[in-house]
C-alpha cells in the first residue's frame, strides 16, 4: 500500500487498547495487594492524562497536581472498590473528576466564607493598611459608602463584580455603576 492511514479504522486510544486495558486491570489487582511497583506502573501510564482532566476542571496546574496526589492515594486505598464493571480508565477518570470537582467546590466555599468574614464597616480601616498611596486613601474617603465598598472589594480584595454583587446584595448593574462612577471620581480626585 501507499503507507496512508486506514481512514475506516479509528486510531487506538488507551480506552480502546485491549492489551493496555488488561495490563491496567492486572496492575490494579496488584495495587489491591499493596504492590507499590504496580501503583508506580499505573501512575507512569495514567498520570499525564489524569493531570489533564484535573487541570481542565480546576484551571490551575499546581492545584491539579495536588489533586493528582490525592487521586493516587485514593487509588492505593480504594483499589478493592473497583467493581470490574467498566474500564479501569473510566474508573480512574471518575475518581479524578470527582476529586477535582470537590476541590473546586471547596475553593468556592472558602471564597464565599472570606466574603462573609469581611465587615463593610471595617473596609475603610482595612483599606488604610492595604493602600500604598495616601492620595488614594484620601480620595477613597470622599466617595460615597457604596462606591467605596464596591471598589475596595473589587480592586483591593480582587473579588469579581458578581462576588461584589453577592456581598453587597445589590443588582449587578448597580454594582458596576457604583464602580464605574467611583473610579471616575477617584481619577478626578487624584488628578486634582
Amino acid at each position: 500500500m501507499n503507507g496512508a492511514p486506514d481512514v475506516a479504522t479509528p486510531p487506538r486510544t488507551r480506552e480502546s487498547d485491549p492489551v493496555e486495558a488488561a495490563q491496567m486491570q492486572r496492575w490494579l489487582e496488584r495495587v489491591c495487594a499493596q504492590d507499590t511497583r504496580a501503583l508506580r506502573s499505573l501512575y507512569d501510564l495514567t498520570s499525564a492524562r489524569l493531570m489533564s482532566v484535573s487541570a481542565q476542571i480546576l484551571k490551575d496546574d499546581a492545584e491539579a497536581a495536588d489533586v493528582l496526589q490525592e487521586v493516587y492515594l485514593k487509588i492505593w486505598q480504594q483499589a478493592a472498590d473497583y467493581s470490574g464493571v467498566g474500564s479501569v480508565w473510566g474508573w480512574l477518570i471518575v475518581i479524578t473528576r470527582n476529586a477535582s470537582l470537590d476541590r473546586l467546590r471547596s475553593r468556592q466555599r472558602k471564597r464565599e466564607e472570606s466574603l462573609d468574614d469581611l465587615d463593610p464597616v471595617d473596609i475603610g480601616e482595612q483599606t488604610h493598611h492595604n493602600a500604598v498611596d495616601s492620595g488614594i486613601e484620601r480620595c477613597l474617603e470622599i466617595l460615597n459608602d457604596n462606591a467605596r465598598q464596591a471598589i475596595v472589594l473589587s480592586y483591593i480584595y480582587g473579588f469579581s463584580h458578581h462576588e461584589v454583587q453577592q456581598r453587597l446584595e445589590r443588582p449587578l448593574g448597580t454594582v458596576k455603576a457604583w464602580i464605574r462612577r467611583g473610579l471616575q471620581e477617584l481619577k478626578r480626585c487624584l488628578e486634582a
